[in-house]
């Protein structure tokens, strides 16, 4: 008997094994198995002892959609940790793109439209069918589902035909290139590789089919797999440490600058190799994917194969996703989304920029909502494999030792620039003439500078003079930016909200006491351009998520996530309290002030009204030590992770609904170890529905995400039917 998790929320079902094929059911195994009167897709996740109930059949296996026992383990644990729903990390599992609602035509009726063999949607046939009519087909075997992974799309190839002597006059040059491009390529190239490189074009190619020499044919496209060419001399610095994760298994921190990354990287994908095993190495970015690609292409020795995995691949993820399986990948680098994918012989797991938010999926995004940092540290238990998180300032949920994670010695960086503080108390001023002239002495020099503010738009924040209101968002409490310029070309200013998107036009009097006296403050990235633009005479950048103008400059005003590899001379900061109080955790601040200064090759000046401020000074003095111990008792205190646990359960619905939902038994039974604040309003939707946030707290994650799934699956099932969003240790903390 096996319990089977269906493709839609619901719990684990159980079937029966019929006798044909207990002997290709294991966990793991993608079967058909009937629910509602329709086949179903799903993957067996246990097997308990026969009770004798009168339970349905599965009724046939997918062995192209196998997961490994392994993997099974890992999302039931996954599931558990986010306190969502099984099917969903299993989802996330499997290969990208799998089409569960495709059926096979098995023997159609005369007035079927449809052949024998054909590949039929579920939804054409209930049409054409009616609901009875398709579970009647599937009953009589006239029709089965057959789950099936996304077609790969078809490519041109060029294939060299043997034995053929081809009459190509001397002055057809292109034509020679062709030929032995494709001699050097084993006799067949895609066609759009083979003229790239040869920078011939379709005419060339076309005489060539003309005289028997080649054959033009389509086959699936290749899947983006591509073979190392260094020869691994720069990973010696790098070897001591990644041979003693390999050695000694488990869990490693390793504080490695930046720049380092991908070399310590290629360092333990090196040693795995040796062992005959492979890498996974997650990224948090797709743009940081690529990169490291690269980067493990060239530094590596020639002959290991690595391949990217992230969302833009389009069908071409599919193909990957295959090949690691069947181990034809050494090295997986990919974001999020790769942390489920069989990795045939994993050997280790590196997570490069271990504490970027960007590693954890956002309930309703692809993935598990954990940050990829507490997966890839369970596969490692799991699977037996090393994993090395990757970071100059590592979080410090990970650093604390309660954590488990042992530390490889840390590398120092190479250099770090001389730091100049600019109090700014008693001064109205945004950018201090001792910025100014640092700036001109840096352009003097033929210099370039980067200026860093952390807030979009034209300015942070719009008050009132009279008042003081400031404009926030009604969803999130946070400061409306303003961006466009008040006095600018189109005439109109828009408040944008930098945590949840939310936009609305400014409003020319003060909602409050209904005064004109509405004005911008606060420096902000658009602000910002233009007031150095001005003073300093000359064309300033911009390069942000949203805008990239005039990169090349010699000045360039730039996001935090942006200021890294711009070759800066002097990086400016002129607010530096908005990276270290407006970041939403002070852990996060100091993250943002390090990696500002890691990024200047020169100089390094600060503006600042906090210029005493522990945080700032050990950021600015390459001091993550030193605040980890400051900062880890306070966490110790409040209970943060990884001394406690948190989650968040936000409830839509009616005010009523939701205090009626806690009165009548949401809250946490006692015993568990886990409290309960709230609900507290945190936003007001269309039709006076009203979102609600519960705050559970307590001391083991497991108990915790128990408890938030438990309220959230109380609070559906109620009167009001209340919709439920749950985040477990959210990173901002």
């Amino acid at each position: 008997m096996s319990l089977l998790i269906p493709s839609h929320a619901l719990p684990p079902l159980s079937y029966r094994v019929p006798d044909r094929l207990k002997n290709a059911v294991r966990i793991g195994s993608a079967v058909v198995a009937p629910l509602s009167g329709f086949g179903r897709l799903g993957i067996v996740v246990a097997f308990e002892r026969d009770d004798g109930r009168d339970l349905k059949e599965i009724r046939t296996t997918t062995e192209d959609l196998n997961l490994p026992p392994s993997t099974v383990k890992l999302c039931t644990w996954a599931a558990d940790a986010s306190a969502q729903p099984l099917q969903a990390a299993l989802r996330a599992a499997l290969p990208p793109e799998t089409n569960a609602s495709k059926y096979r035509i098995i023997h159609p009726i005369f007035d079927w439209p449809w052949t024998a063999g054909a590949t039929v949607g579920r939804t054409e046939l209930r049409r054409f069918l009616g609901s009875e009519g398709l579970k009647d087909a599937e009953k009589g075997g006239r029709v089965a589902i057959a789950p099936a992974r996304p077609a790969r799309r078809e490519v041109e190839w060029a294939v060299l035909l043997e034995g053929a002597e081809p009459n190509v006059p001397r002055r057809a040059r292109r034509q020679r290139e062709l030929l032995e491009a494709l001699g050097r390529g084993g006799g067949s190239l895609p066609v759009a590789r083979l003229l790239h490189e040869t920078g011939a074009g379709r005419d060339a190619l076309k005489r060539l089919t003309e005289r028997g020499a080649v054959r033009l044919e389509r086959r699936p496209e290749p899947a983006p797999v591509s073979y190392t060419r260094g020869s691994g001399s720069n990973l010696v610095p790098y070897r001591d440490g990644a041979s003693r994760a390999l050695v000694r298994g488990g869990a490693h921190l390793w504080r490695v600058p930046t720049p380092e990354c991908p070399a310590a990287v290629a360092a333990v994908a090196r040693e795995a190799a040796g062992l005959g095993k492979g890498t996974l190495v997650l990224a948090p970015e797709v743009e940081a994917v690529e990169r490291l690609v690269r980067e493990l292409r060239r530094l590596l020795p020639a002959g290991l194969t690595v391949a990217p995995y992230h969302g833009e691949l389009g069908r071409a993820r599919g193909a990957v996703y295959e090949a690691a399986r069947r181990g034809e990948v050494d090295i997986l680098v990919g974001t999020r989304a790769a942390a489920l994918v069989p990795v045939s012989r994993l050997g280790a797991v590196c997570v490069a920029d271990e504490p970027n938010e960007a590693h954890r999926a956002a309930p309703g995004y692809e993935g598990v909502a954990l940050h990829a940092r507490d997966i890839a540290a369970q596969r490692g238990r799991i699977e037996d494999a090393a994993v090395v998180f990757l970071s100059p300032t590592p979080s410090l949920r990970l650093y604390a030792p309660e954590s488990g994670a042992s530390r490889l010695p840390p590398r120092e960086p190479a250099r770090w620039p001389a730091v100049r503080l600019v109090d700014m108390r008693g001064t109205g001023a945004t950018l201090s003439s001792t910025l100014l002239a640092a700036c001109r002495d840096a352009l003097g020099s033929g210099g370039r500078v980067g200026v860093v503010v952390n807030r979009l738009g034209y300015a942070a924040f719009v008050s009132c003079a009279r008042c003081g209101h400031v404009a926030s968002c009604p969803d999130c409490d946070r400061p409306l930016a303003l961006h466009g310029s008040p006095g600018g070309p189109s005439g109109k200013s828009i408040l944008v909200c930098g945590n949840c998107g939310r936009r609305g036009e400014a409003a020319r009097q003060c909602p409050r006491c209904g005064s004109e006296r509405l004005g911008e403050a606060g420096l902000a990235v658009d602000g910002a351009r233009a007031s150095l633009a001005e003073a300093l005479g000359g064309e300033v950048g911009l390069l942000t998520a949203e805008k990239r103008e005039a990169q090349g400059a010699p000045v360039v005003v730039c996001t935090p996530r942006y200021v890294a590899g711009g070759g800066w001379d002097l990086v400016a900061v002129p607010d530096a309290d908005s990276l270290l109080f407006g970041s939403g955790s002070t852990e996060r601040g100091f993250r943002l002030l390090f990696g500002v200064s890691e990024a200047s090759r020169g100089r390094l000046l600060v503006q600042t009204r906090s210029p005493e401020h522990p945080v700032l000074l050990a950021a600015l003095a390459d001091d993550y030590e030193g605040f980890a111990a400051a900062e880890l008792p306070r966490r110790r205190i409040m209970s943060y992770p990884p001394y406690g646990h948190l989650a968040k359960v936000t409830l839509a619905g009616s005010e009523d609904e939701v205090r009626l939902a806690v009165e009548s038994g949401v809250r946490p039974a006692p015993g568990t170890g886990v409290e309960m604040t709230g609900p507290a309003a945190v936003s007001a939707g269309p039709a006076g529905e009203t979102a609600w946030r519960l705050l559970l707290r307590g001391r083991r994650r497991e108990a915790v995400a128990e408890a938030a799934a438990r309220v959230a699956k109380m609070a559906a099932t109620g009167r009001g039917r209340l919709r439920a969003r749950i985040e477990v240790d959210p990173e901002e903390v």
